[in-house]
């Protein structure tokens, strides 16, 4: 007890020597969020900081009340006044502050109110016309706000479905399953979309014209296992059908999705031939084909030339240092091959000189030599 009395003394000091520091977090602490910076902001803790030292100031509090409607925060400028009452009860003008402050604090609060009922409204109309008029943009603008809504998502791929949308509705649907996996209506629907894509698929891979084109676009879908082939396949059907430009863009999709497939840098290159296409977009995809095609040297150009007409391209500059790096091995390359050629043309000359014949100095005395 005595070690405790003679402690108390020394904690009161520190107490009274850090009050001031704590009031001056307090009144930062108690600033305003809707006050954002300026001289208002300013103003606002100068008369905070007034009120903290001398909290009978009538002037200085109504002051505060008015900066802070300004800075629309009306709940703590009818803090402010009523901690007012406290020093003076029945000043008018006190009161009449208050009561405004409390006016522009339910208005604020009733403006809110309406605002969130009329988002709310047209919310409710949205998932009307998306579930009941199968409006696909409708749908989306509700998934929007609630992405994971399983009767939106699959109000969409019905809406889809009837558009002749199927590649589009499987994903909405697959995203529902995610969320809904026991749905057996949902499942059903998915084994019969399913089942008219396998159909769809056999018409894009077996047919021919454009009844087997719109079958291919209907079931293409990025990300599946087979947009490759399927995208090649609709390159072919376009080419045959004359359509060189869409042909064009379906190789160079194809080309995108999966390097070094030989035909399709062969079937590019005859394509820009025939099109004289020179956007940056044909001019990549000239020098990746003719990367695959083992002339790396000669990619050079067009890759470097679809930079400068385009310097954001996606891979271009990992294109240009591979075609680089290729360049060098070729060069290589056919310096040995070069070398090899000229060994080899060098041991063939050398085998074709006769051998040099042999006389003696020794014979028979008759016989001459």
């Amino acid at each position: 007890m005595r070690r405790l009395a003679r402690i108390m003394p020394g904690v009161a000091a520190l107490l009274l020597l850090t009050l001031p520091a704590l009031s001056r977090v307090a009144v930062a602490a108690s600033e305003s969020t809707c006050v954002k910076g300026g001289q208002q902001n300013s103003d606002i803790a100068a008369r905070k900081t007034v009120l903290q030292r001398s909290p009978t100031l009538l002037g200085t509090r109504i002051e505060l009340a008015n900066l802070l409607e300004k800075a629309g925060c009306y709940d703590e400028a009818v803090h402010v006044l009523e901690e007012g009452q406290k020093y003076n009860p029945l000043n008018p003008t006190l009161q009449f502050s208050l009561r405004r402050a409390r006016n522009m604090f339910k208005e604020e609060h009733h403006l809110e109110d309406v605002d969130q009922a009329e988002a709310s409204v047209r919310l409710n109309r949205k998932m009307e016309r998306c579930t009941r008029e199968g409006e696909v943009a409708a749908c989306d603008e509700v998934l929007s706000q609630q992405p994971n809504n399983t009767k939106i998502l699959i109000a969409k791929g019905d809406a889809l479905m009837k558009a002749h949308r199927g590649a589009e509705a499987w994903k909405a649907y697959v995203r529902a399953s995610e969320l809904a996996p026991n749905d057996t209506a949902l499942s059903a629907k998915m084994q019969t979309l399913r089942s008219q894509r396998q159909a769809l698929v056999k018409r894009c891979t077996d047919g021919d014209g454009d009844a087997a084109l719109q079958a291919c676009k209907s079931v293409l879908v990025k990300g599946a296992p087979n947009e490759f082939e399927l995208t090649v396949r609709m390159a072919l059907l376009q080419q045959s059908s004359n359509q060189a430009s869409q042909a064009l863009d379906s190789y160079i999709a194809a080309n995108s999705l999966r390097h070094g497939d030989k035909g399709v840098a062969l079937a590019i290159l005859a394509l820009l031939q025939s099109t004289q296409r020179k956007d940056p977009i044909a001019l990549a995809a000239r020098g990746s084909s003719l990367v695959t095609l083992g002339r790396a040297h000669e990619a050079l150009a067009p890759l470097r030339q679809a930079k400068a007409l385009e310097p954001e391209l996606p891979d271009i500059d990992q294109q240009i240092k591979t075609a680089e790096a290729l360049a060098r091995t070729e060069s290589t390359v056919h310096k040995e091959q070069e070398r090899l050629t000229q060994v080899a043309a060098v041991s063939a000359a050398e085998e074709t000189i006769p051998e040099p014949q042999h006389f003696s100095n020794v014979a028979e005395p008759t016989r001459s030599n």
